[in-house]
């Protein structure tokens, strides 16, 4: 099986984030996966239509991060809840994205980690219309509820629970790249018309 990139969107810009975490246990649970572009969302400026429509104007953050989600094969987000949504870094992230294909057909999956009991979890259902219209290809929801309790003193997920179910998470995105190419090779996309 060859080894499969998925972007990496990571919506935390804190330290130590729990978010960032989450991504990087991908890597370590999945089986050929690697995570490109997690340090590139919080270095994107804030999106603007009128740069976005010139590309010669791009800021290379923004050049760097749509060459990474165009070679993605799928998409990885974790993202913090605040005030009951997604963190506007991942929406300014993922606003970058709507005039490329960088979500179209993509398997993702989307995560979020929280010290509090919720995990993040109202963070899923503001993004879920945008990931729709954008054509990513929702796999699976994962949730980390008392974060600061499941990391290690270096910030790295070591409760069983949380690498297992991550791991599950993993291997269906897996699944769903693997269906993907198996499609794609059998009966390409056609023009209905």
């Amino acid at each position: 099986m060859a080894e499969r990139t998925l972007l990496g969107i990571c919506g935390s810009l804190r330290r130590g984030s729990f978010n960032a975490a989450l991504l990087r246990l991908v890597p370590r649970v999945g089986s050929d996966v690697t995570v490109i572009g997690t340090d590139l969302a919080g270095r994107l400026p804030l999106f603007d239509p009128d740069v976005e429509n010139d590309e010669s104007s791009w800021p290379d953050s923004v050049r760097g991060f749509r060459a990474a989600a165009a070679r993605a094969d799928g998409v990885v987000i974790a993202t913090p809840e605040y005030a009951h949504g997604p963190a506007g870094v991942t929406k300014n992230a993922i606003d970058w994205l709507v005039g490329s294909a960088g979500l179209m057909g993509r398997p993702t999956l989307l995560m979020s980690a929280s010290p509090g009991q919720a995990g993040g979890m109202r963070a899923h259902a503001p993004l879920m219309p945008t990931l729709t219209l954008l054509g990513a290809v929702l796999v699976d929801c994962v949730v980390v509820s008392r974060a600061g309790s499941r990391v290690d003193a270096g910030g790295e997920y070591v409760d069983p629970a949380v690498v297992e179910r991550v791991r599950l998470a993993v291997a269906e995105l897996e699944d769903a790249l693997a269906y993907s190419e198996t499609r794609r090779a059998v009966s390409p996309l056609e023009d209905p018309l």
